[in-house]
């Protein structure tokens, strides 16, 4: 049973991420109203900030995340380092947008979201 204040909802999407560089593309594997997993080209070190530009369905929000956790490619995704982020800077606007895609999306549901 699930015990979090902020569960977690599988939701398999894009992900667009900046740090210094160019912006690259990546891939969201859950998402709640603090924070997601993403899986990203390049790992980062926990602390690292990043830029993200997240679809929501007909929406995207812009937010900064903080790395919480990541974690090197396994064999079987050679091209992808997962990452735990947690939601540093999210005006206002798209915070409600995220609670209200969460609400839409995942009440009473048990399966997969495909942004």
């Amino acid at each position: 049973m699930e015990r979090r204040k902020y569960p977690r909802h599988t939701s398999v999407g894009p992900v667009i991420y900046r740090q210094l560089g160019p912006a690259r593309a990546g891939s969201v594997h859950d998402l709640n109203e603090r924070g997601l997993m993403v899986a990203l080209a390049e790992r980062f070190p926990v602390g690292t900030l990043l830029d993200l530009l997240l679809s929501l369905g007909e929406r995207s929000i812009r937010a900064e995340a903080e790395v919480v956790w990541s974690q090197d490619a396994s064999p079987d995704q050679a091209a992808s380092c997962l990452h735990r982020l947690k939601f540093t800077c999210l005006d206002l606007q798209d915070r409600l947008s995220l609670e209200l895609f969460i609400a839409a999306a995942f009440s009473g549901k048990g399966g997969v979201r495909r942004s």
